[in-house]
């Protein structure tokens, strides 16, 4: 399973700054009114860059994101979070630098002015759905200022002219002074959040209005920024919306209030839902529908007799990019990445298409598996280009397959041995071969042994000798 925070490592660097100096009011601001919208962690966050940039200073020094971990209590997920929520409610803008070493850049914005934020129609009704209308009237009044009734009062303030002289020459001189490349604080204005809606369908809500009492210049642009709010927040569609542009609208003049408008359809929204709008980030929707998916395929891999070993290892190749994975099993070898790899690996993805998960299955059978000390761009293109051929388009089809290969070499490294093991014996066997021998010659051989005569025995061979010689004798006669 991808997810959005997996290129961001602990280890990373980054630097923040400001770009308008934050006062106090900002911060009652940021807490009372974008706080309840945001919420405690990415306010924390933001608190959290702000006081890393030191009072003399508009940047702060480098630092790594393990240190942010560390002082916000977070980890990589909920750091994410936070950011994209700064990000999209226009508190903090994000850079990345990769040359000659990854950089993030995060720059501050300044919060609205409490007129400003009121004004706008997003950041209104963003903060009326999560405090509610009792609280919202509670938070105008405190950031409003009573106007007193000055129309019998006298102005008698003196004009600049009044209390000032100056030299045309030196007004020359300072104006060539601030003719410089240097930006100054408070040269950017504070940031509305940006709503980009091209789903609504404008000429056919306006087709739907021409026969009814609403004036055409009724429709203003500011109105259609409101409607698109309202569309965004509540899911209004066309038909809806003419109904409540109806309402709103005054019968005699033929114009609509953007505010009384807003009324009707948030009234309308809590009068169908019987509660407030719940406004969710995308980055936690999208989490969540990744782990819904994620729990079905996980599931799938059991049901295909994965083990659990063969699972993790799995996620282990979505979850890395093929040059950390790379440098992962390297560096358990020994050994480190050389170009020719990584291009080979930018290759392979850019040009033949293969997903990361299926390069890393790839990359792991050929070092690991078959113990190579290196990819070989011959060897690993033959790889790629059968795998291809056969459709693997998952980390899981690409274990299948190299499952496949490592169980075909093993036979047929088996049957190899088998077979130069039956040569070996053989050839032992014809060497060794022996004539059948005679039973006699089978028998050991035994040593004989001399026993001495009797007396009796040996006077009674002495007798038959010397009979025999006497009739020896005789024939010879």
């Amino acid at each position: 399973m991808s997810y959005p925070w997996q290129n961001i490592s602990p280890k990373d660097a980054f630097r923040a700054r400001q770009t308008n100096l934050i006062s106090d009011v900002d911060r009652k601001i940021l807490t009372q009114l974008y706080q309840p919208i945001i919420g405690p962690q990415a306010f924390s966050l933001y608190l959290t860059l702000l006081a890393e940039i030191p009072q003399e200073s508009y940047w702060s020094k480098e630092l790594l994101h393990t240190e942010l971990l560390a002082l916000s209590n977070s980890g990589i997920q909920e750091f994410y979070q936070a950011r994209v929520k700064l990000e999209g409610i226009g508190l903090l803008k994000t850079f990345l630098v990769n040359e000659p070493e990854k950089q993030y850049l995060y720059e501050l914005q300044q919060p609205l002015s409490s007129y400003a934020f009121f004004s706008d129609d997003l950041m209104g009704l963003l903060l009326y759905e999560k405090v509610g209308e009792r609280k919202y009237r509670e938070l105008q009044q405190r950031f409003s200022r009573q106007v007193r009734d000055l129309k019998n009062a006298e102005n008698i303030t003196k004009s600049f002219l009044d209390v000032f002289s100056f030299s045309e020459s030196a007004f020359t001189e300072q104006a060539r002074m601030r003719q410089n490349d240097n930006t100054l604080l408070g040269d950017n204005a504070a940031s509305l959040p940006v709503i980009e809606n091209d789903s609504f369908d404008f000429s056919f809500f306006r087709q739907l209005l021409n026969k009814q009492f609403v004036k055409r210049e009724s429709i203003t642009k500011e109105l259609e920024h409101t409607i698109t709010i309202l569309y965004t927040l509540y899911g209004c569609d066309e038909l809806q919306m003419a109904q409540f542009i109806l309402e709103a609208a005054d019968i005699e003049s033929g114009k609509v209030d953007g505010e009384t408008l807003k009324n009707i359809v948030s009234a309308a929204y809590e009068q169908r839902h019987s509660n407030r709008l719940e406004v969710k980030d995308k980055v936690t929707q999208s989490i969540q529908l990744a782990k819904d998916t994620e729990k079905g395929r996980e599931q799938k891999l059991i049901q295909a007799r994965f083990s659990s070993e063969e699972i993790s290892f799995i996620k282990a190749c979505e979850q890395l990019t093929p040059h950390q994975f790379l440098t992962s099993i390297k560096k358990q070898k020994g050994g480190i990445v050389t170009a020719s790899e990584t291009q080979l690996l930018r290759t392979l993805m850019e040009k033949a298409d293969f997903k990361p998960g299926v390069l890393n299955v790839l990359t792991h059978y050929v070092l690991v598996i078959l113990n190579n000390p290196h990819l070989s761009k011959a060897y690993v293109e033959a790889i790629a280009n059968d795998w291809l051929q056969d459709g693997v388009d998952s980390p899981e089809k690409a274990l299948a397959k190299a499952k496949q290969f490592a169980g075909e070499m093993k036979a047929k490294a088996e049957k190899r041995a088998a077979s130069r093991t039956t040569a070996k014996n053989y050839g032992k066997t014809v060497a060794r071969k022996k004539e059948n021998l005679p039973d006699w010659a089978k028998e050991e051989h035994k040593s004989v042994v001399e026993t001495p005569l009797t007396p009796e025995t040996q006077q009674k061979l002495n007798e038959r000798i010397k009979k025999l010689k006497s009739s020896g004798k005789a024939g010879d006669e």
